[in-house]
């Protein structure tokens, strides 16, 4: 029997690890907050087109309480396995609006950018087990129902705090995702997205440059110093590793998505709130008690923060 998963999140990301895990085998479900159709279907182009047809259900007018899982009945029936892709900011509540549905037995797979979002949704999911997750593939949507693939990148999932190997329901995973696998530390690889982030997107959202841009006259100085505050970042917090490699992972993915939108200038040329608090609002506040001087990139920090609130309430 196929195992079941709940995609809640269906933009690009989202859209598109709904169509690699049916691909894999799994009964997906689409989770909206809009009152649709029983069924959606999303276009996947990559080498070809192919129609990806979703049962969905709606999570509209149940956002639950961001602190407490609710004690109503539930708003619709058990969820086994859960994916969640939203924006950073939108996790809580997000996953609120379902955590009547989770038991002690449910799976919560948390593919997010940023960090610092375990300890918002901790209380909402429990006793549910948490995976963490992350992501460099890339996808954009041409219409509510077309998703392009822009980049295959590298998936990988990890049980945080836990350095056990591959788990029964990873199989649909492994069938339909390319490039994954199972980390044992999972928490460094999300801070070293996080620092990968923390460089391209607010420069490519300030300067509204694709991603190889920063690797090319005028910004190419400026990324190599965002790198340099953020390595002394990293190196005070004991991430060393992480540090050493930031300058090749920026080259190689600013290489390889040297055309694409980072989702950060997607975000704020649409005039949609941005991820900037989980990526680089966290390092700058959360990675250290006392960290050291990073004059530039808490300058783009306040940038980002100032162009957000210009667009949202202008």
């Amino acid at each position: 029997m196929a195992l079941g998963w709940h995609v809640l999140g269906v933009g690009a990301i989202g859209g598109l690890f709904a169509c690699r895990l049916q691909e894999g085998g799994a009964h997906v479900t689409l989770l909206t907050r809009d009152q649709l159709a029983d069924s959606r279907a999303l276009t996947l182009i990559a080498n070809g087109k192919k129609i990806h047809t979703f049962p969905q259900q709606s999570v509209a007018g149940h956002s639950g309480d961001t602190r407490e899982p609710s004690t109503a009945q539930p708003v619709g029936p058990p969820i086994s396995h859960l994916l969640v892709c939203t924006k950073a900011w939108a996790v809580a509540e997000a996953i609120a609006s379902v955590a009547d549905r989770l038991s002690d037995q449910s799976i919560v797979v948390l593919l997010c950018n940023g960090m610092g979002l375990t300890k918002d949704i901790a209380s909402l999911i429990q006793p549910s087990s948490l995976v963490l997750g992350t992501t460099t593939s890339g996808c954009r949507r041409a219409s509510d129902s077309e998703l392009i693939l822009s980049g295959e990148g590298t998936t990988v999932l990890g049980l945080a705090g836990d350095p056990t190997g591959l788990p029964n329901w990873h199989l649909p995973w492994q069938r339909g995702v390319p490039n994954i696998s199972w980390a044992s530390d999972i928490e460094s690889v999300l801070l070293a997205k996080a620092a990968l982030n923390a460089v391209i997107n607010p420069l490519t959202a300030l300067h509204r440059v694709a991603n190889g841009a920063l690797l090319t006259p005028p910004l190419r100085d400026t990324t190599d110093k965002v790198i340099r505050e953020i390595q002394m970042l990293l190196c005070a917090a004991g991430a060393s590793a992480v540090a050493e490699a930031l300058p090749s992972r920026v080259t190689e993915v600013c290489t390889v998505t040297a055309t694409n939108h980072s989702s950060m200038r997607v975000d704020l040329e649409s005039g949609r709130r941005t991820e900037i608090d989980a990526i680089v609002g966290w390092l700058l506040t959360e990675l250290l008690p006392n960290p050291p001087a990073t004059p530039l990139l808490s300058e783009l920090y306040r940038s980002i923060r100032h162009a957000e609130r210009s667009l949202l309430y202008s």
